[in-house]
């Protein structure tokens, strides 16, 4: 992929008073995406095990994704989909998924655990690629996917403008009454992150917080390098910016945590197994028996989630739209 044009550090949580500071005007978005990528490489066991730690929210987009798949067996597309536990979960209940990811270390874990899942419960394919490329990866698959989900790529990519064509090019890739499912971070969950973690940073850092509150853009750093770039939507503009670029009217916003927002879900994910799921499912967390016997808290966070006034409340925002059927 080129180079992208120059990003502004707009909106660093640094303090700028050191030569990586200054050099940052000089990344590209490119070097930001490749950041992304050996972050999520270095720390792939702890991003493997982030969805098991986090149920609510696997439960409930799972729910969500497997909602809105019309067909069955599906022809599904896992765009940015990390080590596979979305991908994985439809296999496992018959669906033809095709996992990318940009990350070497990500697709490793994903590839590793073909070794120990049955055939029928793993994906077709698992393939590196970036969000961005998608036209070169799959050249003669255009229009032809049941689902294409899109639920991390948003978050980190580092131009509004290069977000509305990852959106793009998976909305080619659907087929005509197929759908494309994606995912955003509120902007709203960065706030109340630091009111759970460090309040007094918002009096610290106006000028900061003023940035984030107009463009969601996050770089966070530790130690001596940057590891994370990071967008966070307004929630206002995620069903404006769907419609603009499907063209489809209606868009439908489902809130992931719903009333469990801003890290109330931690008690709920740390329920015992059999007061969490009603169902079983086995010893990874990506494989369901019975969906539709999920515990009551993933029922009442879907419940507010798909409320037309609850949805913005969510730390994680699914926007889902359908192709209009070919006339």
């Amino acid at each position: 992929m080129p180079q992208r044009g120059y990003w502004l550090p707009s909106c660093l949580d640094i303090e700028p008073v050191d030569d990586f500071a200054g050099s940052l005007w000089k990344l590209t978005t490119d070097d930001l995406h490749a950041a992304t990528s050996q972050y999520y490489s270095v720390n792939s066991a702890q991003e493997d095990g982030r969805l098991k730690a986090h149920r609510i929210e696997f439960g409930v987009t799972l729910r969500t994704i497997l909602n809105h798949l019309s067909e069955h067996p599906a022809r599904v597309l896992d765009v940015g989909g990390g080590t596979g536990p979305y991908s994985f979960a439809l296999a496992a209940k018959g669906h033809d998924v095709t996992l990318i990811d940009m990350s070497p270390g990500l697709i490793s874990v994903a590839r590793a655990r073909l070794e120990s899942t049955a055939d029928h419960c793993h994906p077709t394919r698992i393939m590196e690629g970036n969000a961005l490329a998608l036209d070169a990866l799959l050249p003669n698959e255009a229009g032809t996917l049941d689902a294409v989900l899109l639920l991390g790529p948003l978050y980190h990519i580092m131009s509004a403008a290069l977000r509305e064509d990852a959106l793009r090019q998976a909305w080619a890739m659907v087929k005509a009454s197929g759908v494309l499912i994606c995912a955003w971070v509120s902007r709203w969950a960065h706030y109340r992150d630091v009111a759970m973690r460090d309040p007094g940073r918002l009096a610290l850092k106006p000028d900061f917080y003023k940035r984030h509150a107009e463009n969601g853009d996050y770089l966070k750093r530790e130690g001596d390098t940057f590891l994370h770039a990071m967008n966070h939507e307004h929630p206002a503009n995620m069903p404006a910016i769907l419609r603009r670029v499907t063209g489809e009217h209606k868009i439908k916003m489902v809130g992931v945590e719903g009333v469990l927002a801003g890290g109330l879900d931690k008690l709920v994910n740390e329920l015992e197994e059999e007061a969490f799921e009603v169902g079983h499912k086995d010893s990874t967390m990506f494989t369901f028996t019975d969906f539709d016997r999920v515990q009551s808290w993933v029922q009442k966070c879907l419940e507010v989630g798909y409320d037309d006034m609850g949805w913005m409340m969510s730390d994680h925002i699914i926007g889902i739209a359908r192709k209009s059927a070919a006339l």
